[in-house]
């Protein structure tokens, strides 16, 4: 009994191994595996998407760079005014013209939403607090004071 449920387990067993290898045992189709050159449309929409990309990248990395001290005041609002416009114009052609949230269409299951064309009006003077005083002794941490024990009842006092 017990030889006949291992040969049924050995059996089971290079079932499930056969079943589970099936995609990688089969002759790969040659037809699925070509890559198609993309036409001009395609080509001309990858481009603008990597120029949207490297947009938005370029002024993330100016707000972190003024964020962090790198770029003073003065250079981020020079720098940052002509970054949002090239940011904003790389991201209107994948916006539709004239259709709100309800009937904005889809096109690669991304949804198009519509930037409404309006001159970019000029950057809002920037309020920047003034930077923390230097520590000086009295913000430093003190050690901890720590309490002397208290004489245990009937031991004499030592002074």
């Amino acid at each position: 009994m017990t030889l006949v449920a291992l040969v049924l387990g050995a059996a089971l067993a290079v079932v499930c191994v056969l079943f589970v290898a099936r995609p990688f045992l089969r002759e790969p189709d040659p037809v699925e595996d070509r890559l198609e050159e993309p036409d001009e449309l395609e080509r001309s929409r990858l481009a603008r998407a990597e120029e949207r990309d490297r947009a938005l990248a370029a002024l993330k990395e100016l707000e972190f760079d003024h964020r962090t001290g790198t770029v003073s005041d003065e250079d981020y609002r020079l720098l940052v005014g002509p970054l949002r416009r090239r940011a904003a114009e790389t991201l209107r052609p994948f916006a539709t013209p004239g259709r709100g949230k309800e009937g904005a269409t889809t096109k690669g299951g991304r949804e198009l939403i519509e930037i409404p064309e309006q001159p970019v009006p000029p950057e809002p003077p920037q309020v920047v607090p003034e930077p923390y005083p230097p520590p000086g002794e009295a913000d430093l941490p003190q050690p901890p004071v720590i309490p002397e024990p208290l004489p245990e009842p009937g031991t004499p006092d030592r002074i």
